[in-house]
C-alpha cells in the first residue's frame, strides 16, 4: 500500500473516530487524538497514529478502560498523586501536568505521581508545556512491557523507560529533550518492522545476543540495548525502580503486566530563582553560541527541541505523511469497529 500526505485536521479527525469508536467518549478522543497527531507533527511518527494498533489491542484485552477519566486521589502541599483509572495515559498526563504548573506557582515546585496509567504517550509533550508555563519541567516513567538487556546482559528485563527534560527557550520553541533511555525507542522498532525496513547497527541483539540490525529480530526473542552502555542502562535502571515503585506499577519485570506507564512529572518555577526574562535572553544568547559550535561549512548545531519545532512548521504546512504498512494498520482497526475512514482510502493492495 503506498503512502498518504494528509493534513493534520484531517489526521485528528478520522483518528479521533476511530478512538470514539473504539469506546473513548469525544472529549477523550479529541485529548487523545491531538496527543497522537502532534507526535507525528514533531516527527516522532513512533509515538503518533500507529499507536491506534496497540491501543485498539489494550482495549479488547480490557487494560484500556475507555470511558475511564483521570482523578486527582489526593493533593498534598506539592505533590499529587493522580488516579489514570486505567483509562487513556494521555489524559491522565494532561491532568498531571496542569496540576503540577497550579501547584509550583504557589509552592515553587511540584511533582505528581501517575498511579494505573495506560500509555501516557510523547513524555517531551508534557514538560513542553510546562516550560511553556515559564517553568523547568522533568518527567520519567517505566514501561509495562521487557524489551532492554541491561548492560552486560542479553536477557529482556527492562522498559525503555523514557526520560524528559524541559526549560523555556528561544522564539518559536522550548528546549526539550525527551529520550529513550534504549538506544532507540520500541516504538520505532515496530514500525520499522512493519515498513520491513531494518535500524541502526547497535541498537539491537536477537535472541541468542548477537548484534542485529533486522527489526523483525525484536519480536523474534531479540533485546534493544540501552544507550551509552552502563550510563543509560544505570538510568533505565533508576527509573524502573524510581517511577515503578511510586506509581506502584512495580518494576516491569516484576509486575509482569505488560502494559501501563508508572509515570513521574515534576515542575520548577524558575522566576523563585532568577527573573524568567533574563534567563530568556541568556538562553537566546547561549542558543546562538551553540550554533555557531560546527565545523566551517557544515550545518548549524541544533538546540534540544529545535529539530522538532522545524519538523512541525514543515508538517503544518505540508501535511504528515503515513506510510503505506501503518495506513493499511489503521484500515484494519477502524474496520473492526465499523468506523468510516474514507480519507484513508481503499484497503485494497494495488493502492
Amino acid at each position: 500500500m503506498k503512502d498518504l500526505t494528509l493534513t493534520h485536521e484531517v489526521l485528528e479527525a478520522l483518528t479521533t473516530r476511530v478512538l470514539m469508536g473504539m469506546g473513548a467518549p469525544q472529549g477523550s478522543a479529541e485529548t487523545v487524538a491531538r496527543s497522537l497527531v502532534l507526535s507525528n507533527l514533531v516527527g516522532h511518527d513512533s509515538h503518533g497514529v500507529i499507536r491506534l494498533v496497540e491501543y485498539s489491542g489494550w482495549v479488547q484485552g480490557g487494560q484500556i478502560i475507555p470511558g475511564a477519566l483521570p482523578r486527582v486521589e489526593w493533593e498534598k502541599q506539592a505533590t499529587a498523586l493522580i488516579d489514570g483509572e486505567w483509562g487513556w495515559g494521555q489524559m491522565a498526563s494532561a491532568l498531571a501536568t496542569q496540576t503540577v504548573i497550579a501547584s509550583a506557582q504557589e509552592f515553587g515546585t511540584a511533582t505528581a505521581v501517575l498511579s494505573r496509567t495506560n500509555h501516557v504517550g510523547r513524555l517531551g509533550e508534557y514538560v513542553d508545556e510546562i516550560a511553556q508555563a515559564g517553568m523547568m519541567g522533568i518527567a520519567f516513567c517505566n514501561t509495562g512491557g521487557e524489551v532492554v538487556a541491561p548492560f552486560g546482559g542479553i536477557k529482556k528485563v527492562l522498559g525503555t523507560n523514557p526520560f524528559a527534560w524541559s526549560v523555556p527557550g528561544v522564539a518559536g520553541y522550548n528546549l526539550v529533550l525527551d529520550f529513550s533511555t534504549a538506544v532507540v525507542a520500541a516504538g520505532k522498532v515496530i514500525l520499522a518492522a512493519m515498513n520491513d525496513q531494518e535500524i541502526e547497527s547497535g541498537a539491537l541483539i536477537d535472541k541468542n545476543g548477537i548484534p542485529s540490525t533486522r527489526a523483525k529480530d525484536l519480536e523474534d526473542g531479540g533485546a534493544l540495548l540501552a544507550f551509552g552502555g552502563h550510563k543509560g542502562s544505570g538510568l533505565s535502571i533508576l527509573i524502573d525502580v524510581a517511577a515503578g515503585m511510586l506509581a506502584g506499577n512495580l518494576p516491569a519485570t516484576i509486575s509482569k503486566s505488560g502494559f501501563g506507564n508508572g509515570t513521574v512529572i515534576m515542575a520548577v518555577d524558575i522566576s523563585r530563582f532568577v527573573p524568567l526574562d533574563f534567563f530568556r535572553s541568556i538562553t537566546e544568547q547561549f542558543a546562538g553560541t551553540i550554533h555557531g559550535a560546527g565545523a566551517p561549512g557544515n550545518s548549524v548545531v541544533l538546540m534540544p527541541g529545535e529539530m522538532e519545532a522545524k519538523t512541525k512548521e514543515l508538517r503544518l504546512a505540508s501535511g504528515v505523511v503515513v506510510s503505506g504498512g501503518v495506513r493499511q494498520s489503521i484500515l484494519e482497526v477502524a474496520a473492526k469497529y465499523g468506523v468510516p475512514v474514507p480519507e484513508l482510502g481503499r484497503s485494497t493492495p494495488d493502492l
